[in-house]
């Protein structure tokens, strides 16, 4: 997408720990948070966990053939439905909604419309214009959508995703890069672009900022080596640690919850106290991070494997007894970048903070960086 900075994220995408689902900074660890995609999408965080009974693919595409009125997707225009509407487990979204106009039944166009509205926006992945069917299960009683957490989903997903692309054989990434590339915003001034002269608090934060067109996406390496270096030697009182004020804990309280969120068959580990200074408290050294039922995060992203039991899935509906209570635990701020002492050795011994070789210059002038049409 022309407003994407692929080296920016790039850059960030490197520094994602899938164990912990945080990034690794010279500074300590930071995520996207709850709170974040509340204030930056306005999506809804409080509601049901958009859970999965994992049918199997066959059942998935026979519920794509209920959805627009066809017998069987195989059978169907001259048995091309599997190369071309249908084909390695994805529907073609804008193919359901034109199926959709044909049929010209309200409640059919309204779950059409949805489905390549979700599957193409909050839930990207590589196979271009097709989308999982796992998204229409939520759609089959439209009434019922707006009482999901589609951005908890939406997080849970970026997560797996950031997760894959991560590994040494990952060649991209997916999810909702729209999310991460304004957080990345939000967090650290040296990378903002403009912002739009005027923007209502009520408005998602990600339309506050003015991302015209890349100029030259072939020089994309060489600002990558740039955001490296200067990453690299950014300290915390470079980071905006509480953009949206001192109180996300407190407005969106779903963010205290600690446990396990989820979209479908993806399931991840979510510890808001590994980022207490986005919080505005002293960073303090966490407990042991939470692990998966199974894991197998080789380098080939392809083999990439995350599992929690659905049984995880009850500390969401009981959520105020799985959440942090950081006044109980943790102190207040004095700096916004403030650490407990002894943290920094800590996390120095538990991470590699740093990407670029220490032999490498990192004093980069910022004004370099710059690579939007401001």
């Amino acid at each position: 997408m022309p407003h994407l900075d692929s080296a920016l994220l790039t850059a960030f995408v490197e520094r994602w720990q899938p164990d912990t689902n945080t990034f690794h900074m010279p500074f300590g660890e930071m995520s996207i948070l709850i709170h974040d995609v509340h204030y930056i999408l306005r999506l809804p965080v409080d509601g049901a966990l958009l859970r999965y009974d994992s049918p199997q693919p066959e059942a998935l595409k026979a519920d794509m053939c209920g959805l627009i009125r066809v017998g069987d997707l195989e059978g169907a225009v001259g048995g091309k439905w599997s190369t071309i509407w249908y084909m390695n487990g994805g529907m073609h979204g804008e193919g359901a909604l034109f199926r959709a106009g044909e049929l010209q039944i309200k409640e059919v166009e309204v779950q059409c419309y949805l489905f390549l509205l979700l599957g193409s926006t909050l839930f990207v992945d590589k196979s271009r214009d097709r989308i999982r069917p796992a998204v229409n299960l939520y759609l089959k009683k439209y009434h019922d959508v707006a009482g999901y957490a589609w951005g908890v989903g939406t997080l849970a997903y970026l997560y797996r995703q950031l997760g894959v692309a991560s590994r040494a054989g990952g060649k991209g990434v997916c999810g909702y890069l729209t999310l991460l590339q304004a957080w990345i915003y939000e967090y650290f001034p040296d990378f903002r672009p403009n912002r739009v002269q005027q923007h209502s608090p009520a408005d998602p934060r990600a339309s506050l900022w003015v991302c015209s067109r890349l100029k030259g996406r072939d020089d994309a390496k060489e600002r990558l080596v740039r955001y490296r270096s200067i990453l690299d030697g950014m300290s915390a009182d470079d980071v905006t640690w509480t953009p949206y004020g001192g109180h996300a804990g407190v407005e969106v309280m779903r963010s205290l919850y600690n446990g396990v969120i989820r979209f479908a068959d993806v399931a991840e580990g979510y510890d808001p106290s590994r980022c207490l200074r986005q919080y505005g408290y002293r960073q303090a050294i966490p407990r042991p991070m939470m692990i998966p039922d199974d894991h197998f995060r080789p380098a080939s992203a392809k083999d990439y494997n995350v599992t929690w039991f659905p049984g995880y899935d009850q500390f969401w509906t009981m959520w105020e007894s799985n959440r942090w209570a950081f006044d109980a635990f943790f102190t207040p701020c004095e700096r916004p970048s403030d650490v407990d002492e002894g943290f920094m050795d800590w996390y120095r011994a538990h991470s590699h903070p740093l990407i670029t070789s220490p032999s490498v210059t990192r004093q980069i002038p910022r004004e370099l960086v710059s690579c939007f049409t401001l």
